[in-house]
């Protein structure tokens, strides 16, 4: 095996909160200027709907790319590495410096879960699936998950994930214990991915799958 090979890392939160509040100021700045300058070059009531219409369409334009240029120069600061029989998970934003390391050489215990997105947005289109992990070894735990289309869900590959209940359906207690007690862990492990859970690209959390599926981890709770 190639030292390449060996070793991959993969960013984390690639479309983090900085980049999503710049876009938007992007388009409102694009769209301002454009419509400036095209006043100044097509005077005339008659011309204003298309002064609109071009510098709305170069708005858009210029927000998408420079979705893939912040994208591409614009870290989050957080990242994955799989290497070997090690999973570092990496913070390197300011204040929050710290590292998160799981030995797949020994025992990890692994909670997946899964869930219909309800309520759309442009990140996470209605419908989609949120597919999610939460790593547990000793004293350390982490939580990373990714967004993919209905699809792409495929049920071989994704067996180990249960299906996670809406909250106010396991608060009424009338599921059988095992399953209540089932969904109360994931609910706590979904609460740990809300407030600090990594989003992951879906090829790079299917490479982390599959590294998992490769060693002894233990599935808890494990989905059929």
């Amino acid at each position: 095996m190639t030292e390449e090979a060996a070793e991959r890392t993969f960013p984390l939160d690639i479309e983090h909160d900085g980049i999503r509040l710049a876009l938007p100021l992007i388009a409102i700045a694009s769209f301002v200027g454009l419509l400036w300058l095209l006043g100044n070059l097509l005077s005339g009531e008659e011309s204003a709907c298309l002064r609109v219409i071009v510098a709305g369409g170069g708005a858009l334009g210029a927000m998408a790319l420079a979705d893939s240029l912040l994208k591409r120069v614009w870290k989050s600061g957080r990242s994955l590495r799989l290497k070997g029989d090690k999973i570092t998970l990496r913070d390197a934003r300011p204040k929050r410096l710290s590292e998160v390391n799981f030995d797949l050489a020994q025992r990890v215990n692994v909670l997946a879960w899964r869930f219909t997105v309800k309520r759309g947005s442009p990140r996470a289109p209605r419908g989609s699936i949120l597919l999610a992990l939460q790593l547990l070894q000793d004293e350390e735990s982490a939580a990373l998950y990714t967004l993919i289309s209905a699809k792409e869900a495929d049920e071989a590959l994704f067996a180990e994930f249960i299906q996670l209940m809406p909250r106010s359906a396991v608060l009424q207690e009338k599921l059988p214990l095992r399953e209540l007690a089932q969904q109360r862990r994931l609910l706590q492990a979904e609460e740990q991915r809300w407030h600090e859970g990594a989003e992951m690209r879906p090829q790079d959390f299917i490479a982390l799958l599959e590294a998992l599926k490769a060693h002894q981890v233990v599935w808890t709770e494990r989905g059929g």
